[in-house]
Formats: structure tokens, sequence, C-alpha cells
């Protein structure tokens, strides 16, 4: 019977002793049979001095809760006369649970209030909780700077009302968290930057962001070899607001007009996305208003450069053509759009380079939310940090 619990266990050199067990529990008395290292002069320890049991609760077998009562040797090293309790790998000192049985309360969790959790556990909430949050902070520790190459930047309003902002920071090859920060402004941001030292300024190979002036500043101050990208979905709801804008103009004419009501998502939404129905109903608008027309195909025409396989220089010429032809048709609207677009042009065209698009960005803005409702608004910044991390896990 021994044998069989040691290898359902499988834990390193355990030899079970002996096993009691109820409807709810299993008793295991137990050692581990391993050499003694002082942690004072590395010598080998022989000689014990006494031994004591330690109760470590473990994973649960059959729906009955495991509990090892590990006999505990205590050396006395000849060599420097320091005593030393023997140590474990699979439990941490001074924890009386195991490091597997963390990992599974931590996993439960995720997406579970510590309540439920402990309930389910039979374990007091309060130290759910505690394993919880030690376990979230080892996944943020496990961050590898070094590797990072491509960075996503967006910011999240934290608190209701968008007064409070975070920033979000996601590596752009796979997709990770790899911070969230409690704070927006450009000081702060440049402070944490140089924090993490110039090596890792110079690795920046791309940084994707919005047009905010504060993250565009960060990146020319900080990062002087990297590709600087205004992400796509960001401007794009520009061009979007200049064709609705338009829309609502033509609706406060022609108020009484069936044709242009119920229109605006029909003419943002890509033109392969919209249903038989609705494309029949934005070809009657436009067929009756021809300067919305001009405006809706002038949209269509610049998303449609940005679907093509270009290089850099074929592409800025392309869109500079774009701005030529649509300065034409002169509407105050679209050219408050081309205005910001000739501002930024550099840093829009070099979605081309890498074609580098800040939408994992945004995903993550929605994770973000949903942990915002599943939380019930926490307004904890370091614990709803750590529900992030504990959910992309």
């Amino acid at each position: 019977m021994e044998k069989i619990y040691e290898e359902i266990l499988r834990l390193p050199n355990l030899e079970v002793k002996s096993i009691s067990s109820t409807a709810k529990k299993i008793e295991i008395c137990c050692e581990v049979n391993e050499e003694g290292i002082c942690p004072s002069c590395c010598c080998k320890i022989n000689r014990v001095n006494q031994t004591y049991t330690r109760k470590v609760r473990d994973l649960d077998i059959s729906g009955r809760e495991v509990w090892l009562h590990l006999q505990v040797k205590q050396y006395e090293c000849d060599d420097c006369g320091r005593l030393h309790s023997q140590l474990f790998d699979f439990v941490e000192k001074g924890k009386g649970y195991s490091k597997r049985q963390a990992k599974w309360l931590f996993s439960l969790c995720k997406k579970q209030c510590f309540t439920e959790v402990g309930a389910i556990v039979n374990m007091n909430s309060k130290t759910v909780e505690n394993i919880f949050y030690a376990e979230a902070q080892k996944q943020i520790d496990q961050v590898d700077w070094h590797k990072i190459r491509r960075i996503g930047i967006d910011e999240f309003a934290f608190k209701k009302g968008h007064k409070d902002y975070i920033i979000i920071l996601v590596d752009l090859d796979t997709h990770d968290i790899i911070a969230l920060l409690p704070f927006r402004d450009k000081v702060s941001l440049i402070a944490f930057f140089k924090e993490l030292g110039t090596d890792f300024c110079k690795q920046v190979e791309v940084y994707s962001s919005d047009m905010w002036a504060g993250f565009l500043e960060v990146a020319h101050e900080l990062f002087p070899t990297a590709t600087m990208v205004i992400d796509r979905f960001h401007w794009t709801k520009h061009l979007n607001k200049a064709v609705d804008e338009t829309r609502k103009e033509v609706r406060r004419k022609e108020r009484d007009n069936e044709l242009f009501k119920n229109l605006k998502w029909g003419l943002i939404k890509r033109n392969e996305k919209l249903s038989s129905q609705e494309k029949t109903k934005v070809e009657k608008a436009l067929e009756a208003c021809p300067d919305l027309a001009k405006v809706y195909h002038l949209k269509n025409q610049l998303i449609s450069i940005f679907d093509k396989d270009l290089t850099f220089d074929i592409a800025k010429l392309e869109v500079e053509f774009w701005i030529k032809k649509a300065e034409t048709i002169d509407n105050t609207h679209l050219n408050k759009f081309i205005k910001l677009l000739r501002k930024h042009l550099v840093n829009i065209v070099n979605y081309f380079h890498q074609r580098v698009s800040n939408g994992v960005v945004e995903g993550t803005n929605n994770l973000l939310r949903t942990i915002k409702r599943f939380t019930f608004n926490m307004t904890n910044f370091d614990n709803f940090k750590c529900r992030v991390f504990a959910w992309k896990t």
C-alpha cells in the first residue's frame, strides 16, 4: 500500500511510512531520504540532532484532502556547529501546503472569488487570497525583458468616469501583457523605461501606440533605433468619424428621408462585412447623396491601400496621392482628418515596414474591462494587476 501511495504522490525521495484515512481526509506519515547540506559551509551533514513532524496539505485524491505528516530532520554540522532543519523541494519554507497545491489554488482563483474557492477546498479564504497573490506575483516577476523586441502601448480607464488611467504594455510578438503601470504621465513613463536600462531601450525594434503626444515623445526620447508606428486602429477611428459627421450633416438636412436613418454602422463597417441588406441600404443612400458618397468611397480607398502588400516608399506615395484627391472635395470633416494624417504621415505609413498593429493591445483592453466587471470594479491597482496576470496564464 505504501509503495502505491509513493507512486501516486510522485515526490522526490519520499518514503511513505503509514497511511490512515477517513471519509474526508487521507493522512500520510512520510519522510524524505536525502543527504543534508549545511547552508553555512556547504558541507555534508550526517548527524541528526532531533526530528519533528511538519504537516503539509497536498493535492486532493478522489475528493479527499491529503495531509502529509513529514518527519523533518534537524541536522548538526560537524564543521561549523550550525543546526539546520531539512528543507524540501516540493514545499516552500514555513508553508503548510505544497507548491503544487498552491498552483492548483491559484488556477481555481483565476475566475472565482476567494471565498468560493476556500469553500471548495475547505481552506480559510484569507489563506487562499494570500496564496493567489503570491503566485500571481511570481507570474509578474517572470517577465523576461531581455527578449522584448516589439512593444505595443495603450491606456485604460481604471476608474469610472475616465479620471484615472493606467498604461498597458504588450509584447507584440507573444501577445503577452508585460506590464501594467499605475500612471499615464510622460515623466513617470520615461522613468519606468530608464529603470529597465539603456540596453533594453536599444534592443526595442518596434514601438506601436496611438497618437497621444506623450507616447510619441517617449518613443523619440528613449528608443532611438525603434520604428515608431501609429496604430492603424486609432487613425481609422478618426477617418470613420469624418464619414459619420458627414452622415449627421446630411441627416439634419434630410430629417424625414428614410434613406438616411440607421445608416451609421453600414457606412463604418468594412464593405466585405456588410450583409446584402446593408449593402442595398448603403448604395441607395449614397446614390441619393453624392457628397456623402465621395467621402465614403475615399474612406474605402484609403483603407484598401493599407490592405495591400506594399513597400514603405510606394505606400507613402499612394497615401500622398490620396490626400491630394481628398482635398479636392473640400469636405470640412474630412479636412480635419487630412490635417491629422499629414501630421503623423511617416509614423502611420511605418505600418508597412513590419505591418505592426496594436490590435492585440485593443484586445487586452477588452480583457481588462471583463476583469473589472468580474472583480466588481476593483479599485486596488496592485490586486487588479495580479488578477490580470493570473487571467492571462
